[in-house]
């Protein structure tokens, strides 16, 4: 029996009315996976903002759609996670959940106390993780993923204004609002978490120089990868829990 297919991605959505290629791994799900076909209506995303409603028009080893409609979403909440490499074998479980959890980049760091392993393959890998995260959650925003840099090239090029925490065990509680208030439907929030042999004591006294609070995620000490998505995972709780007009309801 078909499936219905879960949210496209397509990241040359045109106008409505255009026609459309499906890219081969999108066209193999819908053509294999979910046995969909021609006159069928699939629901895709540009990964940008993009909700498109699309027709079938041919569906075989290419797959072919018809732009019904189009509608653009606003991003209504900014997180950027930057982070410090975990423990080997763990970075693809953190790029899974923070694309489910709707951050909008995710930032390596290289640190003084660990580096991330060398290679473009990895971050190649990372987007294909993305981009399957962002069908399964069914998001219009695709996780955007930087290659590793330091933590002061961090620092040079974020954006402000900005509500910043740093992972610490001794830091404020996750719920304390540090460093004054960022308001309005796009506010921006960064949130940093060291390796898995922490910051070292320069990293952080650049991190607090910067405006990054120390932020308690748990009553224990966390490893990387579970700080990483327990922040992600309380910014989208309290972004589910935000009136349109960004305030907690």
């Amino acid at each position: 029996m078909a499936a219905t297919p879960s949210l496209l991605y397509a990241p040359d959505l045109g106008a409505s009315g255009s026609v459309l290629r499906l890219a081969r791994e999108e066209a193999h799900y819908v053509a294999r996976v979910c046995r969909a076909r021609a006159g069928d209506i699939v629901e895709a995303t540009d990964g940008r903002g993009a909700l498109a409603r699309l027709r079938l028009t041919s569906v075989g080893a290419a797959v072919s759609a018809e732009v019904l409609a189009i509608e653009r979403i606003e991003r209504k909440r900014r997180a950027w996670l930057w982070c410090g490499a975990p423990e080997r074998g763990r970075a693809d479980w953190i790029v899974e959940k923070l694309a489910e959890l709707g951050v909008e980049r995710f930032q390596p760091l290289e640190c003084e106390n660990a580096s991330w392993p060398a290679g473009a393959a990895r971050i190649e890998r990372w987007g294909r993780l993305a981009v399957a995260a962002l069908r399964q959650s069914r998001r219009v925003f695709l996780l955007e993923i930087r290659p590793p840099v330091t933590v002061e090239e961090a620092i040079a090029s974020m954006e402000r204004p900005a509500v910043c925490r740093v992972g610490d065990p001794d830091g404020h509680p996750a719920g304390a609002r540090p460093g004054g208030r960022v308001s309005g439907p796009a506010a921006l929030e960064i949130g940093a978490i060291g390796p898995s042999g922490g910051f070292s004591p320069r990293e952080r006294e650049r991190l607090n120089a910067a405006g990054f609070v120390p932020t308690r995620l748990a009553d224990a000490r966390l490893r990387t990868e579970t700080a990483a998505v327990s922040l992600a995972a309380w910014w989208a709780a309290v972004g589910a829990g935000k009136s349109p007009g960004g305030e907690s309801s």
